[in-house]
């Protein structure tokens, strides 16, 4: 009897030991696991294997301040949709600056709080990290286009092109367009103010060549779709279609298309 209740004894302190080394030797091979390089001021993976965001906008007229704080929220916000690391390119473009532009901030998103893995992480450092580095230079940027003066022309096609070529926008990690803007396309080849906006009819006009040459495949488009008050007849149904239809053209989708009055 008393061999068989010596092999009957329960195994949970042999078992908790087990469960106590497996802990501490994930938390070592965590710790030590390699996490790859980043850029300090890019806070950018240096192999440059990230998605890539690029918000456009258009600043060939001038912003409501309601409508700045409109566009400052709606990008404060898209860190909800961002992956760890992913890239985001501020580019604020008029009829001035067109040719090899720069964006006026370039970052990967560090991730926050909600992010950090608390077993090798500090959530409060994370947070101040992205507060510091992320969230604070992309709201400057934003806050510099209220009362900048409005432009001669709009030339929001090209403006889709000088971003697409960008070498900043360019991955294989997957790419999202997010477009800030009127839509009125107005230069002396093409004006909406001129002309209803029509795909077919616009296709077989020289000028459109160039533009519908342009690859935009599989990248994802959001539109924050900014209304102006003397463009209520311009802005119509018919117009939205138009750039529907033209990234569906180059192969990109618009996902979304929000107005911001």
């Amino acid at each position: 009897m008393a061999q068989r209740r010596h092999q009957g004894r329960p195994k949970t302190p042999f078992i908790a030991l087990v469960v106590v080394v497996t802990i501490l030797v994930a938390l070592m091979v965590v710790a030590l696991w390699p996490r790859g390089e980043y850029d300090p001021k890019t806070l950018c993976p240096k192999d440059g294997n990230y998605s890539r965001t690029a918000v456009l906008i258009d600043a060939t007229d001038s912003l409501s301040a309601t409508q700045v704080k409109a566009i400052r929220e709606e990008v404060t916000a898209l860190r909800k949709r961002l992956a760890l690391h992913e890239w985001v390119g501020i580019f604020v473009l008029d009829e001035d600056n067109l040719v090899l532009p720069r964006p006026e901030v370039a970052l990967c998103y560090p991730g926050d709080e909600s992010t950090a893995n608390p077993l090798y992480e500090n959530p409060r450092q994370i947070q101040r990290r992205f507060e510091r580095e992320f969230r604070a230079p992309i709201e400057a940027a934003v806050e510099r286009l209220a009362g900048l003066p409005p432009k001669r022309t709009s030339p929001i096609l090209e403006m889709i092109r000088a971003v697409a070529l960008d070498r900043n926008f360019d991955s294989t990690k997957g790419r999202r367009l997010i477009v800030v803007s009127d839509l009125l396309q107005n230069v002396p080849d093409y004006s909406h103010y001129q002309a209803k906006p029509d795909l077919e009819q616009w296709r077989d006009k020289p000028y459109a060549r160039e533009f519908l040459q342009l690859s935009l495949l599989d990248v994802d488009v959001d539109i924050l779709y900014l209304k102006r008050i003397d463009a209520g007849s311009l802005q119509t149904r018919g117009h939205v279609a138009f750039w529907e239809d033209y990234f569906d053209a180059v192969g990109a989708t618009v996902h979304t298309l929000k107005p911001i009055l």
